[in-house]
């Protein structure tokens, strides 16, 4: 093989990965926001306080089955507030 076949494998490959790494960041993306809005139930302020705190566990690095579990607390948490 010449450097221009590996060079086009390497590319390639590079390619596939990044494509890969936010194609999955963005599926994650989708399922939290998706995840978001059936916990709100149409409430825009219960939806702005889930938002605020998933970016707050996000910031202080929490596992994302913790988030799910505590984002369902928080909003049962929100409903008896009200």
């Amino acid at each position: 093989m010449d450097a221009l076949s590996i060079g086009i494998i390497l590319f390639a490959t590079a390619t596939a990965l990044l494509f890969k790494i936010v194609l999955y960041r963005k599926i994650c993306n989708w399922m939290d926001q998706d995840l978001l809005k059936g916990l709100a139930q149409g409430n825009p302020d219960k939806h702005k306080f889930l938002c605020q705190q998933l970016e707050e566990m996000k910031a202080e690095k929490v596992k994302r089955k913790q988030q799910h579990a505590l984002l369902t607390d928080l909003a049962q948490q929100f409903e008896q507030m009200r």
